[in-house]
Order: structure tokens, then sequence, then C-alpha cells
């Protein structure tokens, strides 16, 4: 049902304002995968922006599905174009971490830029100079300017965890605290991440839209300019 609402939401955003929603598989467990185009990400089962990792990820799968385990991934998604203006600044941000991605159990972190990788950086450099030229703020803080979003481009990671329906005996316990071994059998999934990047970009795309109707019904479609006005004295 959120991938159908999700496929709306994408032809809308993008024929309306512009907008392209779109995502790719970005690991497999330990395996990181590079990006190479956005043109065979839909050409395989996996999402893969790399068709040359496609007969290894599927050796993966098929070594990881006979040994009854399982294993998590990483989903990236951006949005291109977003306008100026959409999203709230503290109760309702139009980024999947406070809304879209509660939907989806598996999703255990979520990043937005430069993500967990910015407490690392000084000051100078995750705040970088803004170009008036192009109304554009770096990737490294992108999403989190909520109501002053750029009409740019603004990433994000989901990190999904390994499948708990796994084949293999683990001990847990049962409605009484006692210890007991559970062991699932039937249908087993080795990784919920392959089939999550459709999910990820139609929670963003139906995020993007309900802002879009937000902006909308507040300011009656006025468009914002794309270039700055040159600094004006203020006497």
């Amino acid at each position: 049902m959120r991938v159908a609402a999700g496929a709306i939401a994408k032809k809308w955003l993008h024929e309306r304002y512009g907008v392209t929603v779109r995502g790719y598989l970005a690991q497999l467990g330990a395996q990181k995968i590079s990006f190479k185009s956005w043109d065979s990400v839909d050409a395989n089962p996996f999402f893969s922006p790399d068709p040359a990792v496609v007969p290894q990820l599927e050796t993966f799968m098929d070594r990881l599905r006979e040994s009854g385990d399982s294993c998590g991934a990483r989903v990236n998604v951006v949005a291109e174009n977003v306008p100026v203006g959409w999203g709230s600044r503290c109760m309702d941000g139009w980024t999947p971490t406070s809304r879209g991605d509660d939907v989806h159990h598996a999703v255990k972190g979520v990043e937005i830029g430069a993500g967990f990788r910015v407490h690392r950086a000084e000051g100078k450099r995750a705040r970088r100079r803004n170009d008036a030229a192009r109304l554009c703020f770096p990737t490294t803080m992108a999403g989190c300017w909520a109501a002053s979003r750029p009409a740019r481009t603004s990433p994000y990671r989901s990190a999904l965890k390994p499948t708990s329906s796994i084949r293999l005996p683990r001990r847990t316990i049962n409605t009484r605290g006692e210890a007991v071994t559970v062991e699932t059998t039937g249908r087993h999934d080795p990784c919920v991440g392959i089939r999550a990047t459709p999910i990820a970009e139609a929670m963003l795309a139906c995020i993007l839209m309900d802002h879009a109707l937000r902006h909308r019904a507040q300011c009656a479609d006025v468009i914002l300019p794309s270039k700055l006005e040159k600094p004006r004295k203020i006497n």
C-alpha cells in the first residue's frame, strides 16, 4: 500500500515541482556497494548501483540462506530539487527520521547529510560557506535546516537490522520467564533490506508530498526566488 501511494507521490512531486526521489542498496551485510550509476539500480533485484557486484551478492545470499542465518543492510535515498520552505523547524520535520521510517520496524538507525561522521568534524568544517548564487547549503547539514530547506540534493541513509526469524536455534524465555530455545521454521528471508529500497523511496515521497500540500495551503503556491538578492545596506 505504501509503495503504491509513494509511486503516486513521486509522480506528482516530479510533475509539479521537479522533485526527484530515488534510492539504492548501499551495503549488504559487511559488503559495501560503490555507487556507479542510477541506470543500473532498477535493472537488478538488489537495487544495486553497481551491476558488477550483483553475482557476488547472489552468491552471498545463497550461502546465507543455506546456513539459516540473516544479515542487515543499508539503503541510501536522495531527494533532489526540493523547494525552499518545506518542512517545520521543530514539531514535524520532513525528514524520514521523524516520521516515515517509524513504519518500517527493521530500521534501527537513520543518518542525514554527514550523519554520524559529523561528530568528528570541527565547526569550521561542518558549517561551510553558503553559495548565494546557487542558494545552496552543504550536504553535511542537509535535512537539518527544516523550514529553510534549500533547493538542492538531500541524502539520508537507513540501517536495517538482520531478519530476526532465522532457522538457527536461539535462547530466549517463555511467558512464564523460563529459559527455552526458539527456532523458526518454514519461509526464511535472509535479508529484509533487499526489499527496503522502494519502501524508503515511497515513504520519503509521501512525506514530501504532505509538506508540499501544507506549504501550498499556507503560502498559496508562492514561488520563492531561485537566487538570493544582493545584500542591501540597512541603516
